[in-house]
């Protein structure tokens, strides 16, 4: 009797801690709204990148890609993707240099240009293929001369019309390398055409041109800031004042000032 009413207290106990209650979890914190921002944003972006993945555009793919992984760095599914696409573009652009310079030693100087251009696309810094192109320029400009000086004496042409002639010609390669990719190289070709011929009207326009269009098409991919910066410089190439060019540059400046605002706020 006396070992039963010894359990008594150590039951007494067990029935306590069996009664007491469990701790509560805290809650998760709520999302900010920063937070919802980059997730939606990253969405659209991660969207673009298989779009442009889909049609074989690897450099846009990466492009979005890397936007993904800045809105979201610990993302390991973009960062996979991000990969591919770059090893994509490494591959192709080792197929096409390689289909261009053995164009170039052929002297198939049209297929040796195209390769060349698609290597631009991919990888606009490419050091080769400029040079490569500079050097078909050069040699191109080269039989033109030898031309012009052959048909000298049969029929020389007017100094206006030579003249012009010769600035559409300077153009025409800056044009080409800048819709492949160089950006940054056509338009410092494109600042120095304007500053050496500023009155020449009709160039300016079509430089400008080119300049805004590849603008509107970075701002439809999403890559605003670069199309602020594409539609500013046309402006500026174009020498006079094109309202519906300006009216964009301001709304696109906007929108980037109110996308700033809530990550300014944290």
């Amino acid at each position: 009797m006396i070992r039963a009413f010894g359990w008594l207290p150590l039951c007494g106990l067990l029935v306590l801690a069996a009664c007491a209650e469990a701790p509560v979890q805290p809650a998760p914190a709520p999302r900010s709204a920063a937070a919802d921002a980059a997730a939606a944003a990253a969405a659209e972006h991660r969207q673009l990148a298989r779009r442009h993945a889909q049609v074989g555009d690897y450099a846009s793919a990466a492009r979005e890609w890397h936007i993904v992984l800045l809105l979201v760095p610990r993302d390991d599914e973009a960062r996979k993707e991000y990969d591919a696409a770059r090893a994509a573009i490494r591959e192709r652009v080792r197929e096409n240099l390689q289909a261009g310079l053995t164009a170039s030693r052929n002297g198939e100087t049209e297929r040796a240009t195209q390769a060349m251009l698609r290597v631009l696309a991919l990888d606009p810094e490419n050091a080769e293929a400029a040079k490569v192109l500079r050097e078909i320029d050069r040699q191109r400009a080269a039989r033109e001369s030898q031309a012009s000086v052959a048909n000298a004496g049969r029929a020389a042409p007017a100094p206006a019309a030579a003249s012009e002639a010769s600035e559409s010609y300077d153009i025409e390669q800056p044009i080409e390398m800048f819709k492949a990719g160089d950006i940054n190289g056509g338009l410092r070709d494109f600042r120095a055409f304007v500053d050496a011929n500023p009155r020449n009207d009709a160039a300016r326009q079509r430089i400008a041109s080119v300049v805004y269009d590849r603008g509107i098409e970075s701002e439809q991919k999403g890559a605003h800031e670069q199309a602020l910066m594409l539609i500013e410089q046309a402006v500026s190439l174009r020498g006079k004042p094109v309202p519906e060019w300006t009216a964009r540059a301001q709304a696109i400046r906007k929108a980037l000032a109110e996308a700033r605002a809530p990550q300014d706020k944290r």
